[in-house]
């Protein structure tokens, strides 16, 4: 393809184009400094004599990653705009030997809010998420001094009111708020 005298032919070309190239940069560096200077000196004065940005409108496009290792204070916004209040401390970090009672615990809040749906007929933000404050009184009074296996059997008939009540709930929430 290429002979030996013209790959030494390319090859030296190449190298008087590197000695080139670096000795017209390095002329230009002092005159670019110089002018970065003065583009400095130009900016500080636009910076000066433009308006201050609100912390809004600092905090618009601010991009920086959130904190993802610690909970975010307060509850989850739903799509619609809810407010899901956070679930109790003592639940959100369980062992998996522990998940029973987290389960049952879920599971009562959700029949409790379920029901009020249901006999209120009207899905505002308050009902659709309420307090957990109610179903960890009931949790209480149900589960105190219960083993795994006990957990376990309230649970069972808690989820299948949940599962039978599920879809009316979502027909009233849907007609209630349009969606």
């Amino acid at each position: 393809m290429f002979d030996q005298k013209t790959l030494v032919i390319a090859l030296s070309s190449l190298a008087v184009g590197v000695a080139i190239g670096g000795a017209v940069l390095n002329s230009w560096l002092p005159a670019e400094t110089a002018s970065s200077a003065r583009m400095g000196d130009v900016q500080f004065a636009q910076a000066q004599t433009e308006p201050q940005l609100t912390q809004a409108e600092r905090d618009f496009m601010d991009f920086t990653m959130p904190d993802l290792s610690k909970p975010q204070a307060g509850g989850e916004t739903t799509r619609y705009g809810c407010v899901k209040p956070p679930r109790p401390e003592w639940v959100v970090n369980r062992t998996p030997q522990e998940a029973d009672n987290s389960l049952l615990l879920k599971a009562i809040y959700d029949m409790d809010r379920l029901q009020e749906i249901i006999e209120t007929n009207s899905c505002p933000c308050e009902i659709e998420h309420p307090s957990w404050d109610s179903a960890e009184r009931q949790y209480e009074a149900a589960a105190t001094g219960k083993d795994r296996a006990e957990i376990r059997a309230l649970r069972a008939p808690v989820v299948q009111e949940v599962a039978r009540m599920t879809k009316q709930s979502l027909d009233i929430c849907r007609e209630w708020q349009g969606r």
